[in-house]
């Protein structure tokens, strides 16, 4: 199979190259249990609820999470992924942290062809929907596997929350166009030492160098992304929204309010998202709410690299394309500087490089101080309950 042949996101690029690149250091594992009830907290879900639950996990991949999972102890846990390297390494880690595992049943399958009469307490799914190549139908699909009143756990990221990295790529590919570069180890080679100094400025950081490369500039994307917005959309008929990591929803109404007409909690859910999509923006800060039309205008500009940046992954470097960038960059920088001088700085890094590109001259990858510890909030993570 070829690069240019991968079908099924994630799955087709990892068995085609031997790797699961989703890893993380688990040497401190206080640590890690701590960030994962950190987590199920945020979604609404002390161990009490896992404990004695039916719980099916989409795309666990090398299994370091689901080994907190597995901890809490529930009746039947349920983990399918479909690439190979994943398999293997989940069983590797649960035999080494269990002596007994057999409430668990590890299958090797793609998602869609998993069938089972059961429905479950708990549905996880964690980095596997987004950049599928209909995410919202996946959702909807992997959403009929949760029982009634029962918990869906996913994840969603889209073009403001990934800018970071979006743009992270493109500097990849004017690199690799630079230096004539197409195997994949040539391309690790290639932006490792750059990328290497950015990500070590993330206190939190648990992964690998190379995974992190591989999955976030290296791997092709062929679907789309998934935004908190779209995800509510998707389910608004059959579920509420429950919690979310960022733990950003608030609802000030007096619960004798909520009935009738007004028990929907996912319009609010909707509304704040668009009014604070900009705090996806940068990590590092947290702004006050913007209006609506703001963080639309946001989402668009934000949606135009993104499809630049897939069009420079599928086609190589164009000069109309850079110059489309130029024209988004200082539009896009026009508007953090109103809320975050510092992300704005870091947008303006690029596009002085990307100004170079078009000059002929190569890309100042080593000059990049503000831009190196630019990062998004990545992906957010929401759980929702099944609708009687």
């Amino acid at each position: 199979m070829t690069q240019q042949a991968l079908q099924k996101p994630f799955i087709d690029f990892y068995n085609l190259h031997q790797i699961s690149p989703v890893s993380q250091d688990i040497t401190n594992l206080k640590k890690h249990w701590e960030r994962r009830h950190a987590l199920y907290r945020h979604c609404g879900i002390p161990p009490v609820l896992v404990k004695g639950a039916r719980i099916l996990e989409i795309g666990p991949g090398t299994g370091h999470n689901a080994l907190y999972t597995n901890s809490l102890q529930p009746e039947r846990y349920v983990l399918v992924d479909g690439a190979r390297q994943s398999i293997l390494s989940l069983k590797k880690m649960f035999k080494s942290h269990f002596l007994d595992f057999s409430n668990c049943e590890i299958i090797e399958n793609d998602i869609k062809n998993f069938r089972t009469d059961r429905l479950f307490d708990i549905v996880i799914c964690e980095g596997t929907i987004p950049f599928q190549k209909e995410p919202q139908e996946f959702l909807k699909y992997i959403s009929g596997f949760v029982a009634p009143s029962g918990l869906l756990i996913i994840t969603c990221v889209d073009s403001v929350s990934y800018l970071s990295e979006i743009l992270r790529r493109i500097v990849s590919c004017l690199i690799f166009h630079e230096q004539n570069c197409h195997e994949i180890h040539d391309r690790l080679a290639a932006i490792k030492p750059v990328f290497a100094p950015h990500l070590k400025t993330l206190k939190g950081m648990s992964r690998p160098v190379e995974d992190w490369i591989y999955d976030n500039i290296l791997q092709p994307f062929i679907g789309e992304y998934l935004s908190i917005k779209d995800a509510v959309k998707s389910l608004e008929d059959t579920f509420d929204v429950y919690g979310s990591s960022p733990h950003f929803f608030v609802d000030w109404r007096w619960y004798k309010d909520i009935h009738g007409k007004d028990m929907s909690f996912n319009e609010i859910v909707v509304d704040l998202y668009l009014r604070n999509v900009h705090n996806l923006l940068d990590y590092r800060f947290l702004f006050d709410s913007i209006d609506i039309e703001t963080g639309q205008l946001l989402i668009k500009l934000c949606n135009d690299i993104y499809d630049i940046s897939i069009a420079f992954q599928n086609h190589g470097i164009q000069k109309q394309s850079l110059e489309n960038l130029v024209d988004i960059l200082q539009k896009l920088s026009s508007i953090t500087i109103s809320f975050s001088k510092q992300t704005s700085e870091a947008i303006t890094e690029v596009l002085s490089g990307v100004l170079d590109s078009i000059k002929g001259n190569r890309f100042p990858k080593n000059r990049l101080d503000s831009f190196s510890s630019w990062f998004g909030r990545g992906q957010q993570y929401l759980s929702f309950i099944k609708k009687i």
